[in-house]
């Protein structure tokens, strides 16, 4: 909380006015439903002419975490056909009830920041941005879906190309369910 914020709460319970902060599912309304856990699974991939790169296998996951100050924290992970793993650890959040997209920031220095915001009551909309040239590179989609098996997270990532060639150079489609073997761990910390 800023000190403005607490200033403002400091005179409201001087008035004798009780304020409580907004709660997570408020701040975050298709978040909130899925934080807390961790979700796998794999990617079809497909390139800019619309065929599936069939021999391109992914697959990743993905946490969200709110703290009790309502502070976001993504984590993200990618394993590569030749099982090299990249991880990705983001954080921000909102202070009100702002429903605009929020900055999610790189905890290590990294060249990428999210912008993120949500649609309720089921969808995550992010870009991921060039920090040093404020450039469009990946915009997705993640939406909460039930199906027979269960809660799944469905999404597609565009990979923006650069002006002049295929505005599109590649599509991911995501398909995650929650992990509750917990094999893979997603944590703050890089391994």
């Amino acid at each position: 909380m800023s000190v403005e914020d607490e200033a403002d709460v400091l005179i409201d319970i001087q008035k004798g006015n009780t304020i409580s902060p907004p709660s997570a599912s408020t701040l975050y309304p298709v978040i909130s439903k899925i934080a807390g856990k961790e979700w796998t699974g794999s990617c079809r991939y497909i390139n800019a002419n619309l065929q599936h790169a069939t021999k391109l296998k992914l697959h990743g996951g993905v946490k969200y975490e709110i703290n009790d100050d309502n502070k976001l924290t993504l984590s993200s992970f990618l394993t590569f056909p030749n099982d090299q793993t990249r991880q990705v650890v983001m954080e921000g959040g909102r202070t009100g009830e702002d429903s605009g997209a929020m900055t999610l920031n790189p905890l290590e220095d990294g060249p990428i920041i999210m912008k993120l915001s949500e649609v309720a009551p089921d969808t995550i909309l992010i870009n991921e941005v060039e920090k040093e040239s404020g450039k469009i590179i990946m915009t997705s989609s993640i939406t909460v879906v039930q199906t027979m098996r269960g809660t799944e997270l469905v999404g597609v990532s565009h990979e923006v190309g650069e002006v002049g060639k295929d505005a599109i150079e590649g599509h991911q489609l995501w398909r995650m369910r929650e992990n509750v073997e917990q094999k893979v761990v997603l944590s703050r910390e890089f391994e």
